[in-house]
């Protein structure tokens, strides 16, 4: 029998929510899903900001709030269940119970605060859902606050790794300058090889490097409006390293303001998309590999996956 679910995801950029219905063994469908850009990730290391947090209940009631109209007018009278979970921001922070307390006290939430593999897996699970049976290679699930790498064997996860290397976290580091000064930039590269050169497996021949994340989608955007014409999907989008570096340098060139006013690129990701660029385009040189396959997918849709089929 098919279930209602309301799912919440509190990332470091991001909080998302998706009202789904989940049929067991078959899958599910999205009736209602929302993003409200919220930055629990952008305050000092180890701490949700205030207004963040804020920010987040109230998109939280606003949702709820949605859902249990939407029920109420379509007369279904199937069981509720709430999945909630929260990643590197959340993860990190001493204050968590900031917004952990009233979730559970007002509205009865209890969040899930992934660990770094469990993000991993859960990306990793969305991920190849979409790929071939046999793949080979690494799936990067490239979020505000962290980066998580999951090594595939023939069809089958072989290991996980969680680094830091998340774009808000690695703005706010490094990147003071508008536009940014090249020793910021340099200080910045040098932090990711630092990290990824431990945790990234060289690429072996027929290797493929997918990745998932706001980030990564809104680069696949940019190049395709650049680019238009050729073709209109992201999902299973190959972006050569050649295409990252010329996104790169387009953004590194201009100012803040500037970032804004590009095609493809949406305002509310313009401070952190360089960042996230160089981080791609690091990965790549580092891992060996010639280029990027996007996945549309997210640790979201793991979730839900994995409660259709579960451990399948």
């Amino acid at each position: 029998m098919a279930e209602l679910i309301a799912l919440l995801d509190f990332g470091s950029n991001a909080v998302r929510f998706v009202f789904a219905r989940v049929k067991p063994g078959v899958g599910f469908r999205v009736l209602r899903q929302e993003r409200i850009q919220t930055r629990l990730g952008g305050g000092p290391p180890g701490t949700l900001p205030r207004e963040a947090v804020d920010d987040t209940l109230r998109a939280v009631r606003r949702f709820l709030r949605g859902v249990r109209r939407d029920r109420a007018e379509s007369g279904d009278e199937r069981p509720l269940r709430f999945i909630a979970i929260a990643t590197a921001a959340v993860r990190d922070a001493v204050n968590r119970d900031r917004l952990l307390g009233p979730l559970r006290r007002e509205e009865g939430i209890e969040v899930r605060v992934l660990t770094g593999a469990e993000e991993a897996r859960l990306a990793a699970f969305a991920a190849m859902e979409d790929l071939p049976r046999r793949f080979q290679g690494v799936i990067a699930d490239l979020g505000g606050g962290s980066l998580q790498l999951t090594t595939v064997r023939r069809g089958r996860i072989a290991k996980t790794a969680s680094v830091p290397l998340g774009t808000v976290r690695m703005t706010r580091r490094f990147i003071r300058s508008d536009p940014p000064e090249p020793r910021e930039l340099r200080a910045l590269r040098a932090e990711i090889r630092r990290q990824i050169d431990a945790v990234l497996p060289t690429a072996r021949r027929g290797d493929e490097i997918v990745g998932l994340g706001g980030t990564i989608r809104m680069l696949a955007r940019m190049h395709l409006v650049k680019h238009h014409g050729r073709r209109r999907h992201r999902q299973g989008l190959r972006l050569d390293h050649a295409d990252i570096t010329a996104i790169r340098a387009g953004l590194e060139a201009v100012s803040l303001h500037q970032r804004k006013e590009l095609r493809g690129l949406m305002a509310e990701r313009a401070d952190t998309i360089l960042a996230g660029a160089i981080l791609v385009e690091e990965a790549l040189m580092t891992g060996g590999y010639p280029r990027l396959v996007i996945s549309t997918r997210g640790v979201r849709d793991g979730v839900l996956l994995r409660e259709a089929f579960g451990a399948r």
